[in-house]
């Protein structure tokens, strides 16, 4: 779940994601694996196996895991030097893909979260969005 959201939230092109799960899992067989990455976890399938994207910010991550414990990282930040990279990254994907999201029943209220964000805040999380995909390239 982390790694594919990740990988979503980071724009990786899904064929890559799918080849790296394949390459790092002995277990992975192809014919789950495939549609599991690029239907569900990347939504790079256009919806058919799954009605929205599976996206989600450091919050969710915090309340559904343990993974949180003892990060340095605020998940209820967006920005700053304590804004948990997982939160930053999400709303940016909100805000990247705003208009594809605005009449999508499941995503309206995500966008309307969005929307009611200061555009301060807005630039700011764009920012630091662009900045964390820059340390990842490398």
């Amino acid at each position: 779940m982390v790694t594919g959201l990740f990988a979503l939230l980071l724009g990786v092109e899904p064929k890559r994601v799918h080849e790296w799960y394949l390459a790092v899992y002995v277990d992975a067989v192809e014919w789950v694996e495939l549609p599991n990455v690029l239907g569900m976890s990347q939504f790079a399938d256009g919806g058919f196996m799954g009605s929205k994207p599976y996206i989600a910010s450091g919050k969710y991550i915090q309340r559904m895991s343990n993974y949180c414990t003892g990060c340095r990282y605020d998940p209820e930040l967006a920005s700053g030097p304590r804004a948990c990279p997982f939160t930053t990254l999400y709303w940016d994907f909100i805000g990247r893909h705003e208009a594809l999201f605005d009449q999508h029943p499941r995503l309206k209220p995500q966008v309307m979260n969005w929307q009611r964000k200061k555009p301060e805040q807005q630039q700011a999380i764009q920012r630091e969005a662009i900045t964390l995909k820059a340390l990842l390239s490398r």
